[in-house]
This record gives C-alpha cells, structure tokens and sequence, in this order.
C-alpha cells in the first residue's frame, strides 16, 4: 500500500511539475515567489515567509465561497508546481555541484523525503476543513517548499559563484 501511495504521489508531482512548465509565457506565481525568495535574501531573513505567498491568499479569498474545499486545493496546488520546478532544479544543481558524495546524499534524502510526504500529507485528507483549507495538497506545498530553501542553499554552498 505505501509503494504504492508513494507511486502515485510521484506520478502527480511529475504532473503538477509538467503542468507548471508547461503553462505558456511567464508565470506570475513564479515571479511573485521569485521575488519574495530574493527580498528575504537581502534582507538577511529566513526564506520561509514565501512559504504560502501565493497560495495564502488565494485560500482566504476561496473560503468565503460555497466551493471553499475544492477551491483551497486548487490555490494549494497552484503553489506547490511552483515550488516542485524548483524542487527538480535545486536536486540537479545540488547534485551536479556537488560530487559523488553529495549526489548520493541528496538521492537518499530525497527518498525519505518522498516517503515522509506519502505517510504525513494523507493524514490531512478527510479532517475538519476549516482547520485544513487545502488538505493534504497545502501540506505537500509546506513540505516541498522547506525541502527546496534546503537543497538551494546547499546547491549555493557546492556550486561555485
């Protein structure tokens, strides 16, 4: 059962990952966490509060509607193929950057990474929606988003500048 949930979660993130690369022209989601993840950079913060920029939002404008559920999924959603692009860029730059050693920690890191996502995010499915707008697609866009501020300052640290 769990290869199996974790076989399908790694068949929509490449779906959600198509679809956001996919899109023609430039995305203004992109941009909008682009510019977050720069001004936190120069600020010297934490690049977590761009964590949720776009899908926040959007979540609070969906739960005043009859289709709050649905419609928080879609906002959640929006993000995470945002972050899951990121995500493959940060692995590759990581992993090239970085030599053998690294590569194959990343590689192992990433399949822990899958399974915490595939046993954690399903736990969100079916609770209380007001207290989980975005279910378990909101919890895949946090995780995701941590692990990309995480292997994109280690693909800074391996790859010259």
């Amino acid at each position: 059962m769990a290869r199996r949930v974790a076989g399908v979660f790694a068949g929509v993130l490449v779906a959600v990952a198509w679809l956001g690369s996919a899109a023609a022209g430039p995305n203004p989601d992109a941009h909008t966490i682009d510019a977050c993840l720069r001004a936190a950079a120069e600020k010297g913060i934490s690049a977590v509060v761009c964590i949720g920029i776009v899908a926040d939002p959007c979540i609070e404008a969906a739960s005043k509607t009859d289709s709050a559920t649905k419609d928080s999924v879609a906002c959640a959603a929006r993000e995470l193929a945002i972050w899951t692009t990121r995500l493959q860029r940060a692995i590759a730059s990581a992993s090239k950057g970085g030599g053998k050693n690294v590569a194959t920690a990343v590689a192992a890191s990433q399949k822990s990474f899958a399974d915490s996502l595939a046993k954690l995010c399903p736990q969100f499915e079916n609770r209380d929606p007001g207290m989980t707008l975005g279910g378990p697609t909101y919890c895949r866009l946090q995780e995701t988003a941590m692990r990309v501020i995480v292997l994109e300052r280690l693909a800074d640290a391996v790859n010259p500048h």
